[in-house]
C-alpha cells in the first residue's frame, strides 16, 4: 500500500514511543515518584507514559500543527468528534508494563469527524515486537520490522460462540465498571467460549484482526483504548460495534463478523446495553 503522510507520521511517532519504552524496561522506573496512581491504585501512570506522549505529540504537531491531539495523559482529555483529531494512548497496558508483563503497546489513531481513518498499534521489542497498522479502505497489516512493509492480516472464520476464543476485560478501576464486565463474562463462560483476559484493549483488538482471537467484549472503554484497534478489525474483515455513553467512553463488541450477532445478542440480554 502507498502510505499517506498521516500513516507515516503515526508510525514514526509510535516507533519513537516504543524506543522510549524499550530503553526503560529493566530499569528501576517505578522508584521515587516514577509511578503514581490516577483514579485508583490499579490505574497507573508512569513517567514513561508521559515521556512517550510528549514524543508523540511533538512529532504530530510538527507535521500537522492545526490538528487536535487527545492523549490519555492529558489533564482533561476530551475528544469532540469534530474535524481532525489524533487519539493517543502512549502505553496501553501500563500495569502490565510496570510489572514486567510483556503485553503492552502504543496506540495512535486519526479520527476525522469522529470516524477512524488511520490506526497504528505498536507493541515494542520488549513486548510482542509487532506493529499493526491500517488506513481506511486499504486493509490491515502487521509488520515485525521497523518499516511499513507488513503482511496483510485477516480475521478468523470461526462461526459459532461454541468453542470461540473471546477476550474480555474485568476492570480493576472501579466496582461499577467491574460489574458491567462481569455481567458479560459469566454468560460467555456459560456458552462455552474460551475466555481470555489480558489487559490491553488495543492489543486485544489486534488479536481479533489477526485471527488469533474470534472476539473481544468490554463493557466500558475509553476512546484512546479502542480508537486504532477498531479500524484494524474493520479493515481485517471483522465487525466492531461501539455504543458510546459519552464522546470518551463506549461499550465495545468486536469480532470476526461471523459471531457478531451472537455476541451482541448475549450482551444485550445480560446488560441491557445493546444497540
Amino acid at each position: 500500500m502507498d502510505a499517506p503522510s498521516e500513516l507515516t507520521t503515526a508510525h514514526e511517532s509510535a516507533l519513537k514511543a516504543g524506543s522510549i519504552i524499550d530503553d526503560r524496561v529493566g530499569t528501576d522506573f517505578r522508584a521515587a515518584e516514577a509511578t503514581v496512581a490516577k483514579e485508583s491504585g490499579n490505574d497507573l501512570v508512569t513517567d514513561v507514559d508521559r515521556n512517550c506522549q510528549a514524543a508523540i505529540v511533538e512529532t504530530i504537531r510538527d507535521r500537522f500543527p492545526d490538528d487536535r491531539i487527545v492523549g490519555e495523559e492529558d489533564d482533561q482529555p476530551n475528544a469532540t468528534g469534530d474535524g481532525r483529531e489524533w487519539i493517543v494512548d502512549p502505553i496501553d497496558g501500563t500495569a502490565n508494563f510496570a510489572t514486567g508483563f510483556p503485553y503492552y503497546c502504543v496506540s495512535i489513531a486519526l479520527h476525522v469527524d469522529g470516524d477512524p481513518t488511520v490506526g497504528v498499534v505498536h507493541s515494542p521489542e520488549t513486548a510482542l515486537g509487532e506493529t499493526f497498522y491500517a488506513v481506511v479502505g486499504e486493509g490491515a497489516y502487521c509488520s515485525t520490522t521497523q518499516d511499513l512493509a507488513g503482511e496483510p492480516i485477516h480475521v478468523s472464520d470461526h462461526d459459532t460462540l461454541d468453542g470461540a476464543l473471546v477476550q474480555a476485560r474485568l476492570s480493576e478501576r472501579s466496582a461499577a465498571r467491574r460489574a458491567r464486565d462481569l455481567a458479560v463474562v459469566v454468560p460467555l463462560l456459560e456458552r462455552g467460549v474460551k475466555l481470555r483476559r489480558t489487559a490491553s484493549t488495543a492489543l486485544n483488538l489486534c488479536q481479533v484482526a489477526t485471527g488469533n482471537a474470534d472476539g473481544y467484549v468490554v463493557g466500558s472503554s475509553n476512546v484512546w483504548d479502542f480508537a486504532a484497534g477498531e479500524l484494524l478489525v474493520d479493515e481485517a474483515g471483522g465487525t466492531v460495534n461501539r455504543r458510546e455513553t459519552t464522546p470518551m467512553d463506549a461499550q465495545v463488541i468486536a469480532s470476526n463478523g461471523h459471531i457478531q450477532s451472537a455476541l451482541e445478542g448475549l450482551v444485550e440480554h445480560t446488560t441491557g446495553r445493546g444497540r
